[in-house]
């Protein structure tokens, strides 16, 4: 897939013509990937390229920076995933405050009639555009009459009643059900970071961890201990994940932790993905190291039997298993 910066360096011998899917595409989730399977399957028909215009952070950063969500997926992740579902070019634009004054006959005119020359524009139901959101799904149809491209809106995915959105994934993770976020996205909810040194108060009590550095600007799920897996040197082990502050030793930052089951080495340097199976309990202060110990094997034995019987463990879709 080829990635450029700007819809402006695509040039006519690249692209003469193309089949656009526009969005955030943050999580890039069930909901997302029907868009990209209607831009791909288009774009066959037309014999022409698909493309994808996103942008490299969420334009809340720029238009409402207070209310920017945290993010499901970095932009590495994110690319690999639209990879994946088949689209041959992405255009990782910078939204920021000439795009957002724009209005959205201009976005049209400038982005998708002069820069990539859409013959069809593919988007979701909700999606928005242009100064204040003032264009939708409606508002594309009817500039895509005047400029001479065609328009196709993908309707919801609901799953278990729900319509998928990346908000609704988040609020799933708030709630710490990892189970229903990674049903939404269709692929298991993870996470990825470095790992770096902590204070080896895990060693100490029998059950030596490792810690993830992992970005703030991704979404974490909600502060507990989580069933989970993990991928090294090819191979999957399970995991106990315990995310929050470590409240036994007086911790105040939150942390990504992981006990490996199994496994014995030195990681330290590493990127690592976790990926996560079900929450077992929250996280609680313990009057003792010795009585966190015991609470950890408690929760060792009941993240196998809860690993052993899910058949969740499975590659992410275009995403690297061990992240390296």
């Amino acid at each position: 897939m080829r990635v450029f910066p700007e819809a402006s360096g695509i040039h006519l011998s690249d692209m003469p013509k193309s089949v656009v899917a526009l969005g955030t595409f943050d999580g890039v989730h069930l909901g997302h990937r029907e868009v990209l399977r209607r831009c791909v399957s288009r774009a066959k028909q037309e014999n022409v390229p698909s493309v994808v215009f996103t942008f490299h952070k969420h334009p809340l950063e720029v238009i409402r920076p207070q209310f920017a969500p945290e993010l499901l997926t970095d932009l590495e992740d994110k690319l690999a995933l639209i990879q994946d579902a088949g689209i041959e070019n992405t255009v990782i634009a910078r939204f920021d405050d000439e795009m957002a004054r724009a209005t959205p006959e201009e976005f049209v005119r400038e982005i998708l009639v002069d820069s990539l020359r859409a013959k069809w524009v593919v988007v979701g139901f909700n999606y928005t555009f242009g100064w204040k959101a003032e264009g939708n799904a409606k508002s594309l149809k009817d500039l895509g009459e005047k400029y001479g491209f065609g328009v196709e809106v993908s309707k919801p995915v609901v799953v278990g009643g729900t319509v998928v959105s990346s908000t609704r994934i988040r609020t799933a993770l708030a709630k710490g059900d990892v189970e229903a976020a990674s049903e939404m996205l269709g692929r298991q909810f993870s996470i990825k970071g470095k790992i770096v040194r902590g204070h080896s108060r895990g060693k100490t009590l029998g059950y030596p961890t490792v810690n993830l550095d992992v970005s703030r600007e991704i979404t974490l799920p909600q502060r507990g201990v989580y069933a989970s897996y993990v991928c090294v040197e090819g191979r999957m082990f399970k995991a106990v994940t315990n995310v929050g502050t470590r409240p036994t030793f007086q911790g105040e930052a939150m942390t990504v932790e992981t006990y490996i089951i199994g496994f014995e080495g030195d990681l330290y340097g590493e990127t690592l993905r976790v990926l996560f199976a079900k929450r077992l309990r929250d996280e609680i202060r313990f009057e003792s190291g010795e009585a966190l110990a015991y609470q950890i094997s408690q929760d060792v034995e009941r993240a196998k039997a809860v690993l052993d019987r899910w058949n969740g463990c499975e590659k992410p879709q275009g995403v690297s298993e061990d992240a390296s």
